[in-house]
């Protein structure tokens, strides 16, 4: 299983780098500090990508933009926001949210015994990590073509594909206008929380405290749009492989359990190499 795996190290943070593992035990099936680092990526981009993606929930549910939009239009909010502007650690988000679901359809055919439970309906599947990839495709064709390759897009398709976006990306611009925080007007103040793991999940917890993967997307989210009230963005045990976003209570939810499932696939991937 994956926690006494991560659980034999103690993870620190260089301020001037993504956190790393630093080992104080011998790792198990020889994992190197590369692929202790390549853990550590995968499980904060996936977490960042679900936390926009309920944010997206945020907006159609509370704000009322795209009142009838779903699962793959709050994709296609999280898709935007780590596109524009472009960045490589945006792109690599992109690319760890379509990594996340091959490893866990692999995960899922190959039916081992002791393969953790599998996400819920906010976890991506065939039809949406599809919406991503022609996201991206339609969003950069020639920066994405790699993306494009990979997936079989013929000519035609990636020109749908530019199609879609820009109907998509217009339909959310046109919608988040009046939420569009001014020129110099003050940032909203959103609250960020790490709970204290009820699950035995310290290793994600220190992961994503020290990436500081919440404040990230809280200080994206302040600078795009005034948000009243405010919501607040939590990292907690759930019991479940999920996140979500809590109506009721106004909160952005990262469950500590997905962040451990993340960091389940791709550690078996690097010992299936």
């Amino acid at each position: 299983m994956l926690r006494p795996l991560l659980l034999a190290f103690a993870l620190s943070v260089s301020a001037a780098q993504a956190a790393t593992p630093t080992i104080e035990a011998e790792p198990p099936q020889d994992i190197t500090d590369a692929h202790l680092a390549e853990v550590v990526d995968f499980v904060v981009g996936n977490a960042v990508f679900a936390l926009y993606h309920q944010a997206g929930h945020m907006m159609m549910q509370r704000f009322g933009v795209l009142q009838d939009g779903g699962e793959q239009a709050a994709d296609d909010f999280a898709v935007m926001t780590l596109l524009e502007p472009r960045s490589g650690a945006g792109d690599q988000t992109l690319v760890d949210a379509i990594d996340s679901w091959m490893l866990s359809n692999h995960l899922t055919a190959s039916a081992r015994p002791e393969a953790v439970g599998l996400p819920d309906r906010h976890s991506l599947d065939a039809e949406r990590t599809n919406g991503i990839v022609c996201d991206m495709v339609g969003a950069n064709g020639k920066d994405f073509a790699d993306v494009a390759d990979a997936s079989s897009l013929t000519p035609a398709a990636r020109a749908d594909c530019a199609a879609s976006y820009q109907k998509k990306r217009a339909l959310w611009t046109e919608g988040l206008k009046p939420l569009a925080r001014a020129a110099g007007a003050p940032m909203t103040t959103i609250p960020v929380v790490y709970e204290e793991p009820t699950g035995g999940e310290i290793a994600e917890v220190t992961i994503l405290h020290d990436n500081r993967v919440l404040e990230e997307v809280a200080t994206r989210l302040a600078n795009d749009f005034t948000l009243s009230p405010a919501p607040t963005i939590r990292a907690k045990s759930c019991g479940a492989v999920t996140s979500s976003y809590d109506a009721a209570r106004n909160e952005l939810v990262l469950c500590y359990e997905l962040a451990s499932y993340h960091a389940e696939l791709i550690v078996r991937d690097i010992a299936g190499r």
